[in-house]
């Protein structure tokens, strides 16, 4: 990586700042006008000329202004992660209040999160719940739908809720059907899907004649409930957002493929799956991303927990030319908030 000097450094960041307020080729007498440094036109467009050459600037027509690149955007977030101690986030207040009295049920705390920092960021949000299969259960409900189908609902500890529908191979009666919950109730109690499902599974080898009609009604249900169950929940809100940005909205074709791939659950998976545990915020700019969208946009994400557990991700994705000295602290908290909410009482 090339070492800037100060003034450089001054001029790179005030096009960057310049270009996401306007979204327009900043040029060197605009700098000039801005006084972060006290040099001539003439002088700070050599400085640009040198950013160009660098790779960190761009000059996308003759005589225009200039633009960064990704690697120009990505020296300005890094900048920002070194000061983010002293960014001011003027959302703090609001995030503390209308996350006050939420509760701890993941499902409601995260989806309220997404909301209110699409809001306050005016871009898409993305949060994502730890998998099913390494929270922990709390109860099993079995209703009948008919004579052969039974809803299972599984309740995890964190408040989520799972349903499924199971065809079994025969009628099966109300009063099997209570002994059959009260057995998987006891299965199931304080263990991990992943858990209950290798439990099912062995007593389902470990079974043997002398067990009674509703153990054997019990371990089938069990086993065609937990076949399929949900690898990831994530939660997109203000996918709109979207037209307010003119790299998109002047693109009929390519805001509707970004539309639609917001909409499927996998490929949402796919652009978040690349984040590694972090307790502090990550950026993804630009060709980091490796999504099949475009080099143009980016993704700013931090994990939340709840206690020492990993439950996820929380971050806003939109355009390279996004906010990062508000967002970025903006997501940090909201993080940070996320946990606390979530936070078991001992």
């Amino acid at each position: 990586m090339v070492s800037l000097t100060e003034r450089q450094r001054k001029v790179l960041f005030r096009v960057i700042d310049e270009f996401i307020a306007t979204g327009e080729p900043v040029s060197s007498a605009s700098v000039a006008r801005s006084k972060v440094v006290d040099v001539s036109s003439a002088t700070i467009r050599n400085v640009m000329a040198d950013l160009e050459e660098f790779g960190l600037l761009l000059q996308p027509h003759t005589s225009a202004g200039r633009i960064p690149t990704p690697a120009g955007t990505r020296r300005y977030v890094n900048y920002l992660y070194a000061q983010n101690e002293h960014l001011q986030n003027p959302y703090r207040h609001e995030l503390d209040r209308e996350f006050c009295g939420l509760g701890d049920n993941v499902e409601r705390v995260t989806k309220r999160a997404g909301e209110l920092i699409s809001r306050l960021s005016s871009l898409t949000s993305i949060v994502s719940m730890a998998s099913l299969q390494n929270v922990r259960l709390r109860d099993i409900k079995l209703s009948l739908l008919g004579d052969s189908r039974v809803l299972v609902i599984l309740v995890a500890e964190d408040g989520r809720v799972y349903n499924r529908v199971v065809r079994m191979g025969e009628a099966i009666g109300t009063d099997l059907l209570a002994k059959t919950q009260k057995y998987l109730t006891d299965l199931v109690g304080g263990q991990t899907l992943a858990q209950v499902r290798r439990r099912v599974a062995d007593e389902r080898r470990l079974a043997e004649a002398r067990y009674r009609d509703y153990v054997e009604k019990a371990l089938e249900i069990g086993r065609k409930a937990l076949e399929e169950t949900p690898e990831l929940d994530v939660h997109v809100e203000g996918t709109l957002n979207i037209l307010d940005h003119r790299e998109f909205s002047d693109d009929v074709d390519r805001l509707r493929e970004l539309l639609r791939a917001l909409e499927e659950k996998e490929r949402v998976v796919q652009l978040i799956d690349k984040v590694c545990e972090n307790r502090r915020p990550q950026a993804f700019i630009g060709p980091e991303l490796g999504w099949d969208l475009g080099d143009d946009l980016s993704l700013i994400v931090c994990d939340y927990y709840r206690g020492d557990e990993h439950m996820g991700i929380i971050g806003v994705l939109g355009p390279i030319r996004m906010d990062y000295a508000r967002v970025i602290p903006l997501v940090d908290y909201a993080a940070d908030v996320l946990s606390r909410e979530l936070a078991i009482d001992d």
